[in-house]
């Protein structure tokens, strides 16, 4: 029998049956940190990695599976835009730092920000366009993390072609590849209405949403720029 270290619950098997903790805690060292960085964002069946691939591959149905409780696999929604915005905020800061354009300023310093801030906002509109007693806000909002999670990584490849592309080619990409994902995921999470409402709503919503980020980052630019 050993005793747990976590809540003091006895046991004889390998986890607690009280808390899950392991019962045999061993000694951390930096073999055991790297495996469980490995397994935390990279493992290719469970983490960060495999969360966006499904995010590419099945967006909307991800995000059900997970609301649903099928959750072991899946990196936790906040944690996966944290990182994702974190990645792209980085990579848009080597892309334009040395941009004069007061749009590319932005890009450089306030995208990210400005939207973790809008997204209760996103999710709002969600809840409101497709209300029903089937989805609570809080659903609604762990949908749009986990979309502008994926986005987030996904304008880092659009926003390199500035490199070689002129402003506006990168704003039309960025329209088209939002409009389109946008859509396939309400779709797919609202798989069983019709798809026309589904598709409406989504266009609306897209719509909604950018108007008032660019309202936010109007204010944002008027601001600090």
């Amino acid at each position: 029998m050993m005793v747990c270290q976590n809540c003091g619950q006895e046991g004889e098997f390998v986890y607690c049956s009280n808390c899950g903790q392991p019962l045999e805690a061993k000694r951390i060292n930096l073999s055991h940190l790297l495996h469980e960085v490995s397994h935390t964002f990279w493992h290719l069946e469970k983490g960060i990695l495999y969360t966006l691939k499904e995010l590419a591959i099945h967006p909307g149905t991800m995000q059900k599976r997970y609301l649903s409780g099928l959750r072991l696999h899946y990196q936790k929604p906040f944690s996966l835009f944290a990182i994702s915005a974190t990645f792209g905020a980085l990579v848009l800061f080597f892309i334009y730092h040395d941009a004069k354009e007061e749009i590319n300023q932005f890009y450089k310093h306030y995208y990210f920000i400005v939207q973790a801030v809008m997204l209760p906002l996103y999710a709002l509109i969600t809840y409101l366009l497709f209300r029903s007693p089937k989805l609570y806000y809080a659903e609604a909002l762990v949908m749009n993390v986990y979309m502008l999670g994926f986005m987030s990584v996904c304008i880092v490849p659009i926003n390199i072609l500035y490199l070689l592309f002129p402003e506006y080619v990168i704003q039309k990409l960025e329209v088209i590849f939002l409009i389109s994902y946008n859509t396939w995921t309400y779709l797919n999470f609202f798989k069983g209405k019709p798809v026309w409402a589904i598709t409406v709503k989504s266009i609306v919503s897209l719509v909604v949403s950018y108007l008032l980020f660019q309202f936010a980052s109007n204010l944002v630019m008027d601001l600090f720029l």
